[in-house]
């Protein structure tokens, strides 16, 4: 039986042998969590009885029968709970012991396993997604429990209130449409997921021709005579494949996969210095409002793509009031308590409001007004991605975006953004203006695509560096092996096999000399945190690819 948990996550070291078990302990304190150092495993049952949230025992102590006795607790668990294991191995790679391991999974059911030795930080980071993986296991009993005291309560009232039937069917009705709103919710929310995995899908393919488009037209500018002429062609394609990258660049803000340079940002200051633009870009007609509490805090986002939202949003604002109206932008703090509303973590938010007197929005338009590419404005007025730009930066940003409206009376977009836990924004790198490394170098470059390969290496050859193609990460790793003395590696991530975050983990490993570029369109990638590579965002021009080099690079190297 299961007893309530503590609030600070528990987390049982088993560990007997040496003095491995105060390093882990030590090491998952200051993760954040309470350590408990066991010293048999008749110890671990016992605390296994009050609520843990990560187990953390070394191979050797699950020995002959002992994982039976885990085995015996993790059957009677009860159907909510799956309690995360996390197994300390050796570096035996027999027959024997890999038997074992596979026992050990079917024993305990959910269980990872790290070999020894491992930096502190796989550790750490191991055991905090435990400890995250096994709190949402605790929500879901509550929600439990939760549904069976709402139905006892209900069995209650219907057998004290059976004379009056008809306010009980009411009662009912009232419930039966709540579960309907609640699916419906649902529903809306899994389809906007799927289209944001679509769309995030077709805007790294178009990302990928993007980079090839560009990266030609680049060297071919180099080509051209004093022909005006072919120099306007060149120029409208260049400014054809840059919208393109913008459109992209929505696409992916939507699908939650955009880049993002988060840092503790003063909203107050960011809105009272876009007054202007946003004063210029709705015209004459609408008369602006700011409504903004005193002594607001900083909260963690893009900046840039903050501006980007509220500009978009005063916008669709002004195009709902055709014959003018007023625009009111607010600023509050408010505290979430609960995040079954919002959807989003408990805690503290700044809410940035835009509200306007425009025509409104029913029902139906109201429900599909995040949607990529819906749009209600006539042709060649609008993409359709305003909304889901703001809707895509609100979600990735840890927020929510909500929208209010009824016809005829105005739209009010409410932008919940998450107070940073820092009150100064980090420290970021110092953009380099230099276009070209200051020497030649040799790179190895890496990417399954022929058409981005071809194009890419033809722009490195051109900034004069030599470049060795690799067309997997299979194929680089053998060249590094085989002797091959590069410089830097530039890789793609989305390769089959072994993606480029691997491939960097693994050169990494072996050649901790050698600089890295990871250029990619996806801003999150499974495992990035771990692998700490300079990245490059796609679609990239030539300038931009010898921006980084040369930060890599700025004295050339001879290999590492």
């Amino acid at each position: 039986m299961v007893r309530p948990e503590t609030p600070k996550g528990v987390v049982l070291v088993l560990m007997p042998i040496g003095r491995d078990a105060a390093t882990v302990a030590k090491l998952i304190e200051r993760a954040g969590l309470r350590p408990v150092v066991c010293n048999t495993l008749q110890e671990v049952i016992e605390n296994l009885e009050w609520v843990i949230e990560v187990v953390v025992v070394a191979e050797e102590a699950l020995y002959g029968n002992n994982a039976r006795v885990l085995e015996d607790w993790v059957g009677r668990q009860p159907p909510w709970s799956d309690q995360p294991f996390v197994v300390l191995t050796n570096r035996n790679e027999g027959g024997k012991f890999a038997a074992f391991r596979r026992e050990l999974v079917i024993r305990l059911r959910n269980v990872g396993f790290l070999e020894r030795p491992l930096q502190a930080i796989t550790l750490q980071a191991t055991v905090l997604s435990a400890e995250r993986a096994r709190r949402r296991q605790y929500q879901t009993r509550a929600y439990l429990e939760a549904q069976r005291g709402a139905s006892a309560e209900l069995e209650r009232l219907v057998a004290e209130r059976t004379a009056d039937l008809e306010r009980a069917n009411s009662q009912l009705r009232e419930e039966i449409a709540g579960r309907e709103r609640a699916q419906a919710a649902l529903l809306q929310a899994q389809k906007i997921e799927a289209l944001g995995q679509l769309v995030g899908g077709v805007a790294h393919d178009f990302n990928n021709l993007l980079m090839a488009v560009i990266g030609n037209l680049d060297l071919l500018s180099k080509k051209l005579g004093e022909d005006a002429r072919l120099h306007r062609l060149l120029d409208g394609a260049m400014e054809g494949a840059r919208r393109g990258a913008t459109l992209t660049q929505r696409l992916l803000a939507f699908a939650r996969k955009q880049e993002l340079k988060a840092q503790a940002t003063d909203v107050r200051s960011l809105v009272e210095d876009m007054i202007g633009l946003i004063d210029r870009s709705v015209g004459p007609m609408v008369r602006i409002e700011l409504h903004a509490e005193d002594n607001m805090p900083v909260v963690d986002v893009d900046p840039n793509q903050l501006e980007m939202a509220l500009l978009n949003l005063a916008v669709n604002a002004r195009d709902a009031m055709i014959t003018g109206g007023v625009l009111t932008i607010g600023l509050s703090e408010q505290i979430v308590d609960i995040d079954d509303q919002l959807g989003v973590q408990p805690g503290r938010y700044v809410v940035l409001s835009v509200r306007d007197t425009g025509e409104g929005m029913d029902a139906q338009t109201l429900a599909r007004a995040v949607e990529p590419f819906f749009s209600t404005k006539g042709v060649g007025k609008g993409t359709g991605l305003g909304l889901s730009m703001v809707f895509g930066l609100a979600q990735q940003s840890g927020g929510a975006l909500r929208l209010e409206s009824t016809p005829s009376s105005g739209t009010t977009a409410r932008l919940w953004l998450p107070v940073a836990s820092e009150t100064s924004p980090p420290s970021g790198r110092a953009p380099n203006i230099v276009t070209q490394a200051s020497a030649p170098a040799k790179i190895l470059f890496v990417d399954d695509d022929l058409l981005i390969a071809g194009s890419t290496v033809d722009l490195l050859e051109d900034l004069g560096h030599q470049v060795i193609e690799a067309h997997s990460a299979i194929e680089a790793l053998r060249l590094l092996e085989s002797g091959l003395a590069a410089d830097l590696l530039i890789t793609d991530h989305a390769m089959p096999g072994m993606t480029g975050i691997e491939l960097a983990r693994e050169v990494r490993r072996q050649y901790p000399r050698l600089p890295i570029l990871l250029a990619t369109g996806f801003a999150e990638l499974e495992g990035s945190e771990v692998v700490d590579v300079a990245r490059l965002a796609k679609p990239y021009t030539q300038a931009q690819l010898a921006t980084e080099i040369a930060h890599l690079l700025p004295n050339g190297r001879d290999g590492f």
